[in-house]
């Protein structure tokens, strides 16, 4: 694999691994005389164990994509090759937010005490209204902030210990199938060549094309930066629902004791101003004068978020579509990590059997999946949407005016631990 530079906020732990990949190409290079580029993909395909019986690509190696390589690799008879189109670690424009429920999950796939070796505890949240003093919230919930270029890192690396075949800078440009758009798939094309699977699982992300189609949602944009040294830094999350971006929010969130990301989550099709206007105006009313002496570390990131309020079109012939691929993001709060990794751990759930029986996995044999993301975020997707469209109207300021009481704290507790988002 190939890595990027060394990152300054990366953790001491995956720097450390990086660099040894760096060392062992330097030394590789030096013992042969011959440099350490991959080979084309058609020739890496053909490397792959021979007593397989049926290959999945992966397309992705964000959340969705390594929690679907990990799903299918409980089951035999299974190859899986992960295709990321970035080199690894790559930065991801993301909170990285992690909430209560996706601990959990995480846990299930047998990486939570990874994932909290490596991540920022998190003991509440401040929430604000369109205008007004933030209200602290504290509780039981168990949250963390895990820089999204580390978590995501750190999952693909677990998902190729675990047998999955990881290659960075690939780049997909086609799945092939025959028979037409609905036809089996055949394979995928690369700009390193075409390799023959079975099945495809399209973990590819909001920009992602291979799984487009009429849903019930929006795109949301997202801005955001990096900051050490930001004054009144604690160990709670901050969340404004201000007017510049209402009714989305913006947010502070720390990720290490000294270092925050802020950012802002907005629609692009409301009018007003750019993005850039947007977030000068969030930093100028929210956190006047708290980054004076705070120093930004890198450049603005955005990104968009590809939300929906029904899971719908998620599978074809031999395909099945996770995470943003699939529009399954939250449409108020943006969380995505949860959808993600549920969605990509099911889809391993459905193909994998399918192909261990040897069965042809049709999109008919593949409605399972659907369901089943129905039956586990179809509440989230659709509560995310009336939140959403509570958020335009007063409600939430008039639900902060009576803070003191203790049913009102409790509503806001459960209804915003899932702004700690991804």
């Amino acid at each position: 694999m190939h890595n990027l530079p060394q990152n300054p906020t990366r953790s001491p732990g995956l720097a450390a691994l990086a660099g040894m990949k760096t060392v062992v190409r330097e030394y590789q290079t030096w013992y042969t005389g011959r440099t350490s580029a991959k080979p084309p993909v058609s020739k890496r395909i053909l490397q792959m164990s021979s007593d397989s019986t049926s290959r999945v690509a992966v397309i992705g190696a964000g959340p969705a994509g390594s929690a679907a390589a990990m799903s299918l690799l409980r089951h035999s008879g299974i190859d899986v090759v992960m295709l990321e189109r970035y080199a690894l670690p790559r930065q991801k424009a993301c909170g990285s937010g992690l909430s209560p429920w996706t601990l959990k999950l995480l846990d299930d796939m047998g990486v939570g005490d990874l994932v909290r070796k490596e991540a920022h505890p998190i003991a509440g949240a401040k929430i604000a209204g369109s205008n007004g003093e933030p209200i602290e919230l504290r509780g039981d919930h168990e949250t963390a902030i895990f820089l999204r270029e580390e978590f995501d890192y750190l999952l693909a690396q677990e998902a190729e210990s675990r047998g999955a075949d990881l290659r960075d800078e690939v780049y997909v440009s086609d799945i092939v199938r025959s028979g037409g758009d609905d036809g089996p798939v055949e394979g995928i094309e690369t700009r390193d060549g075409s390799l023959e699977v079975d099945a495809v699982v399209d973990c590819s992300g909001a920009n992602g094309t291979f799984s487009r189609a009429e849903r019930p949602g929006r795109t949301l944009h997202t801005i955001m930066g990096w900051w050490k040294g930001l004054e009144d830094q604690s160990d709670v999350v901050e969340i404004y629902f201000d007017t510049s971006v209402k009714p989305h929010y913006g947010w502070v969130f720390p990720e290490t004791d000294d270092r925050v990301n802020i950012g802002i989550c907005y629609d692009p099709g409301n009018e007003g101003p750019n993005v850039k206007e947007r977030f000068e105006q969030f930093i100028d009313r929210r956190l006047d004068g708290r980054l004076d002496a705070a120093d930004q570390q890198g450049r603005l990131t955005g990104h968009p978020v590809s939300t929906s309020w029904y899971a719908k079109k998620l599978v074809k012939h031999s395909t099945l579509a996770c995470g943003e691929a699939g529009q399954l993001a939250d449409m108020a709060t943006a969380e995505g990590i949860y959808h993600a990794l549920l969605s990509g751990w099911e889809a391993g759930g459905v193909l994998g059997p399918l192909l261990q029986r040897g069965e042809e996995p049709t999109a008919e044999a593949l409605k399972p999946y659907t369901r089943r993301v129905r039956k586990k975020l179809g509440m989230r997707l659709a509560g995310g949407r009336a939140l959403m469209e509570s958020l335009r109207t007063p409600a939430m300021d008039m639900l902060l005016q009576f803070r003191n009481f203790k049913p009102a704290r409790e509503l806001l507790t459960r209804t915003f631990a899932g702004l700690y988002h991804g």
